[in-house]
């Protein structure tokens, strides 16, 4: 699996400048320090931290993953701003997981369910990505379920 963007680093050192949050800070340090090693799982929950992609000051990082066909990625939620959000990776149904959700007004009714989904993740827990190994080679394109302005992009290869 490989994560790309190139934003990244940059995010990561403006979140850290932006905030002056010590959370954010070290989150941020140990992504772009530890690069892509998962550090041991975590002694209460058994998660392994970090997650593939994350989710800091209402952004995913990396914005962009490249996943082969039949694996899957994690997503964790370190985001501390505004108050501890909870956020979501799910597949981008037009009117139905992004606004305007017209999908099932009414009589509509149309809206099917998304392909993959972490479900929502609270802050500081890490998710599968379930779905995405089903998936056939494309590009697919996710948002938070709970803040849609959140979008990220998913690359499955052969």
């Amino acid at each position: 699996m490989w994560l790309t963007s190139n934003r990244a680093p940059t995010q990561w050192k403006a979140a850290i400048k932006r905030r002056r949050n010590p959370l954010v800070a070290g989150i941020a340090g140990l992504l772009f320090i530890g690069g892509s090693g998962m550090v041991a799982a975590d002694p209460i929950t058994g998660q392994d931290h970090p997650g593939d992609v994350t989710a800091i000051e209402y952004q995913y990082v990396p914005g962009t993953v490249t996943v082969k066909q039949g694996e899957t990625f994690t997503f964790g939620n370190y985001d501390a701003r505004g108050g501890i959000p909870g956020h979501s990776i799910v597949e981008v149904v037009k009117g139905c997981t992004v606004p305007p959700y017209t999908g099932n007004n009414p009589g509509n009714g149309k809206c099917p369910y998304p392909k993959f989904t972490s479900s929502l993740v609270d802050h500081g827990h890490v998710h599968k990505v379930s779905g995405v190994e089903s998936l056939p080679p494309g590009k697919y394109y996710f948002t938070c379920q709970v803040h849609p302005e959140m979008r990220g992009t998913l690359i499955v290869e052969k």
